[in-house]
């Protein structure tokens, strides 16, 4: 899809609306309004929803989007993710039937609060937000400038995921919901569940309050992935000239059953009105058991008859055909899980009508226990063609063999891993806030903040186990195998069902899959050279100042201040070790100019840094010696951390226009700049151990770069159309962003990874007469995915442009029960990367696949209440 002409139509579109924006002003009863809003409100339909987080974002101190929970149990999408990639400048990645990685224009370098306070998931410096049910949030708050009290570590934006509390209630309340979830490719149901209660009441010792909420779901799902690995070069039977091939080529199903339990509560107790003790409680626990059932063709592996050059680049193939092709079969069977909580406990007291003080303690363990077993198997075929490019997906013939007889498989290999992570923290923070009645100043605000992180990181290294006697399937118990699912993304792959290891059975017989191929009964021990142990402490201290004033007619105000961390680290590993300890100051200024009553334009310019994952910091590496499949000029492959990581630094500048013209119309324009140092991307770099030369992938410091870009956004419901075309809505928004940064191994500025240069979103929205309904596309354009992939074609691995249309409705069958209908990846997208653009060794152009994939499209069923 070109973005251009959708661009001058979306300005079009922009430029046709404000008129219709003006009339819907007029016709409007309620001004939005002014002053400072409360944090969470409870809101009903999409109506009341959007005009919530517009009365955030204008009142905002900061540069902030929102979105706001239509009632309890529903945001406007079924996960915090799907619904933040309506955000305009905010993309997701996708794997696993859902969205996973949140981008802040492109970057996914993000903070991530819970309630104002930090939160993580294992080793990772957020939290999974996929992992928060969105039946129990109010609202979630994407920052894209920042002020000093705001926990540091977002070089892209802060994303405050807001659960309730009690007070925000006026009494009792009982909410809950279910759905049913039918995914297509999986062709299986899953289901999801939710109950809140809350209450109030006024006691001898004050008011108190209560809320407890509870949420299940379940999640079956099935991804389908094609592929052409790395090319490297082999002498063509005809001519003898080196031609690259590539060293693998086939597909895989991945079949997941995943589950999510979580339960929050919240406690708050207000023994005088200017007096509130809180404690706040989040659990949540994930756990994914899933198969991968991959089909490894090896078109190197066997007598290479002839060789079909690409007629674009000569020096790739673009196919071959092999006879006694060995060929290989896998399951990969995963068992992984997720526990994390935190408790909070604060008091607010407010020494009088100006003055308050608040301070709090807060603790969050996150335990990530995984575990896989992959057995391979074999066989070979009289003959097996491979076509590389099909149309940008490969496709293979296999003859003159049944892919789903065990007597032509061959037990061949087993990799058994298990792993470990945990982490740990105490942080605290005291803020005091005193607010000026009058003068130049309207508050002042300091505060500090201590943190004690503790991480450790197990796990096995993942080596090879071959068979020292290998058996034909068909001798083996016949539990131990099934048939993969047919129709590899849509058939276009051109294998069948194949044969390959039952992963249940691997899971659940473990010991005795180990006897086959020698090994002990029991979990191999861990390796010690992937063991990491770090601890970091962080001290920060903030002062603010709000300020006012008239700049002749026009009222301006906004808060100024700084934000000063010191982090300590260490970091140990099998025999070496890593301390840093950096001091950074991070002011920031925002401003608004109230320009009209809605009109408003905003300045903001600060600096912000984001501290390396601990994960990426892990001072060792994991080799893994070459196959056979062809000449790769390396002894092997390695990956690890890299312990001379510094934070990314940002320097920040932003400037919007925001025009409302209603309580929930608006029309705003942004831009943003980032000068950017030691922006951190992961790179393949050959590298000496052992006396021979190894490839070795590890993330690394870029030279200096920058993000730029402009967004515009348009929102209204055309309340001035007679009867029911008065519950008409939209919503457009779009991003223009270009992110470069400096290669650090070849010199010269390269695209930052994961920034699309185009986004957009495209919303209808009906609200009238009890139904509510949503019809949603999201588009982004091209992104690099990775860089220095090996291999003799193109280094650059990059994603084709991709959009998604979702579709969600429900219809109030009384004031208290509400019937609803979702519906996921309607169009049936598909996902494609090629590798494109220069060989980073050879400097020679090309573009050939790489991945084509394929997800399920959703549709659920449900219903929710509230009394």
């Amino acid at each position: 899809m070109a973005f251009k002409p959708v661009a001058l139509a979306s300005a079009s579109i922009f430029a046709l609306m404000l008129p219709f924006a003006v009339q819907a002003q007029d016709a409007a009863t309620t001004a939005a309004p002014q002053g400072d809003e409360p944090a969470d409100i409870v809101v009903t339909g999409v109506r009341a929803s959007l005009a919530s987080a517009q009365r955030i974002k204008q009142n905002s101190v900061q540069i902030v989007d929102s979105i706001v929970a239509q009632d309890i149990g529903k945001l406007p999408d079924n996960t915090v993710s799907d619904a933040l990639q309506r955000v305009t400048g905010v993309q997701v990645t996708r794997a696993g039937g859902e969205s996973t990685t949140v981008l802040i224009r492109g970057l996914p370098n993000t903070a991530t609060l819970l309630n104002g306070r930090e939160a993580f998931t294992g080793t990772a410096r957020g939290i999974a937000l996929q992992d928060i049910p969105a039946e129990l949030l109010a609202g979630v708050d994407v920052y894209k400038t920042s002020t000093p009290d705001l926990v540091e570590g977002g070089v892209a934006g802060v994303i405050d995921v807001r659960l309730r509390r009690p007070f925000d209630f006026n009494g009792l309340q009982i909410a809950g919901g279910g759905r049913a979830v039918y995914s297509d490719q999986a062709g299986k149901w899953g289901y999801l569940g939710s109950l809140l209660v809350s209450n109030r009441w006024e006691t001898s010792i004050g008011e108190i309050g209560i809320m407890a909420s509870a949420s299940h779901n379940r999640r079956r799902y099935e991804d389908n992935t094609a592929f052409d690995f790395v090319s490297n070069p082999i002498a063509d039977p005809a001519t003898g000239n080196q031609v690259g091939v590539p060293d693998t080529v086939g597909g895989l199903y991945t079949k997941g059953d995943r589950r999510r339990t979580a339960y929050n509560a919240s406690v708050q107790w207000r023994p005088a009105p200017n007096l509130e003790f809180y404690v706040d409680g989040l659990y949540t626990q994930y756990k994914n058991r899933f198969d991968t059932d991959f089909f490894v063709g090896l078109p190197k592996a066997g007598n290479v008859t002839s060789i079909t050059p690409n007629p674009d680049y000569p020096g790739l193939a673009n196919g071959v055909v092999v006879e006694n092709a060995y060929t290989i079969t896998s399951n990969q069977a995963y068992q992984d899980k997720t526990t994390t909580y935190q408790i909070n406990g604060g008091v607010k007291y407010e020494t009088d009508d100006n003055t308050t003080l608040t301070t709090e303690i807060t603790y969050n363990r996150s335990r990530l226990p995984n575990r896989n077993m992959i057995v391979d198997t074999s066989f070979n075929a009289p003959k097996a063609t491979y076509n590389f490019d099909n149309g940008g997906t490969p496709q293979i013939d296999i003859e003159g063999v049944d892919l789903t007889d065990p007597s032509n498989f061959t037990l061949r290999t087993l990799f058994d891993n298990h792993s470990i992570a945990i982490s740990r923290q105490w942080a605290w923070r005291g803020d005091v806030e005193h607010k000026f009645d009058e003068g130049f100043l309207s508050n002042f605000k300091i505060g500090a903040r201590y943190t004690n992180r503790r991480v450790t990181s197990q796990a096995t290294a993942s080596i090879p186990i071959t068979a020292a006697n290998p058996v034909l399937v068909s001798t083996l118990p016949s539990d131990f195998w099934d048939l993969s699912p047919n129709g590899l993304v849509k058939g276009k792959v051109g294998i069948g069902q194949f044969l390959d290891a039952n992963g249940d059975y691997l899971l659940d017989n473990s010991d005795t899959v180990r006897g086959w191929f020698g090994q002990a009964a029991g979990d191999r021990p861990f390796e010690p050279n992937l063991a990491f142990f770090n601890n970091e402490k962080t001290y920060a201290f903030y002062a603010q100042a709000g300020y006012r004033f008239d700049l002749g007619s026009v009222p301006v105000d906004g808060v100024f201040g700084v934000r000063v961390v010191n982090t300590v680290t260490a970091l140990a590993g099998n025999g070496v070790s890593s301390n840093q300890n950096y001091l950074n100051a991070l002011p920031s200024i925002n401003a608004r100019f109230g320009l009209m009553d809605n009109l408003q334009l905003r300045l903001a310019a600060g600096k912000t840094i984001t501290r390396p994952n601990f994960a990426d910091l892990n001072p060792l590496v994991t080799y893994v010696p070459s196959g056979s499949t062809g000449n790769q000029g390396y002894a092997g492959t390695g990956g690890g951390g890299n312990p001379a990581l510094t934070p990314i630094k940002s320097d920040a500048y932003d400037i919007t226009l925001e025009y409302y013209p209603s309580r929930n119309s608006s029309i705003t324009a942004a831009g943003f700049y980032r000068k950017i140092s030691g922006y951190i991307q992961t790179y393949s770099q050959p590298e000496e151990y052992l006396g021979d030369t190894w490839l070795v992938n590890r993330p690394r410091n870029t030279g200096s770069g920058s993000l730029k870009g402009v967004e515009l956004a348009y929102q209204q419901f055309f309340d001035f159309l007679p009867g029911a075309l008065s519950g008409l809505g939209a919503q457009l928004n779009g991003t223009y962003t270009v992110g470069k940064t400096q290669d650090p191994i070849n010199g010269g500025d390269q695209r930052i990874v994961n920034v699309s240069k185009y986004s957009y979103n495209v919303v209808a929205i009906y609200e009238k007469y009890g139904v509510s309904a949503r019809l949603a596309y999201n588009w982004r354009s091209s992104f690099v995915d990775s860089y220095n992939s090996g291999g003799v074609q193109a280094s650059t691995i990059v994603a084709e442009p991709t959009g998604q249309l979702d579709f969600s409705a429900s219809y109030d069958v009384t004031p208290a029960i509400t019937v609803t209908f979702d519906a996921t990846n309607i169009t049936d997208r598909t996902y494609q990367d090629r590798f494109n653009g220069l060989n980073s060794l050879t400097g020679v152009y090309s573009n050939t696949p790489r991945d084509t994939r394929t997800y399920d499209r959703t549709f659920e069923f449900g219903a929710r209440f509230r009394f």
